[in-house]
């Protein structure tokens, strides 16, 4: 069984140093996600990446944000309200089926969240549904490597891993950067069936 990040822990995941090892704004940036795109937070916590995307994206984007923790969905709802922010859309998903429409967003983000699934071909299945011809999906994910925080070694997925799941969901890996010490970010297009 994959490991599973406890809920009662959500207090770890907005920290001065998360914010320094892992820099949402810079890493949506060096991704690509631009103003008016429709983002797509898959497992968006509390809402680490979801609130910059809004700020990157503007009024005229939109940021469906997903989770399957009704407990991370309403801290995230807390936040936005305080900051008032009106393009961000909490949504309760089921991790197989997201209560999306198909080709719903440009640009797709799933971070640190790969390593917990058990079905990965499903899922990443399941974010190429909703992810418009030729969409972006970025992927952050733990290095597999031996470090002083994270999931358990033998729960992170190695690079060779990940090409190969997006290469048999029907996404071409574009681009591999390394975040520091830590991470791993992936950057790939959906093919054109």
């Amino acid at each position: 069984m994959a490991h599973k990040f406890n809920v009662k822990e959500m207090h770890k995941l907005d920290s001065f140093e998360r914010r320094k090892i892992l820099p949402p704004e810079e890493i949506l940036i060096k991704a690509g996600l631009k103003i008016k795109d429709i983002f797509l937070d898959i497992g968006c916590g509390i809402g680490y990446f979801s609130i910059p995307a809004s700020r990157i994206i503007g009024i005229e984007g939109k940021v469906f944000a997903l989770d399957t923790s009704s407990e991370m969905l309403e801290e995230l709802k807390r936040r936005i309200y305080k900051k008032n922010i009106k393009n961000i859309i909490p949504i309760f998903s089921e991790p197989y089926r997201f209560p999306l429409e198909s080709n719903a967003g440009t640009f797709a983000l799933i971070s640190n969240v790969l390593h917990e699934v058990e079905d990965k071909i499903s899922f990443l299945e399941e974010t190429n549904r909703v992810l418009i011809r030729c969409g972006t999906l970025c992927i952050v994910e733990w290095q597999k490597k031996e470090t002083e925080r994270g999931p358990p070694l033998e729960d992170r997925i190695d690079e060779s891993e990940i090409k190969n799941l997006l290469e048999k969901t029907n996404y071409k890996l574009t681009n591999i950067h390394l975040i520091g010490d830590f991470f791993s970010l992936y950057i790939s297009k959906k093919l054109v069936k």
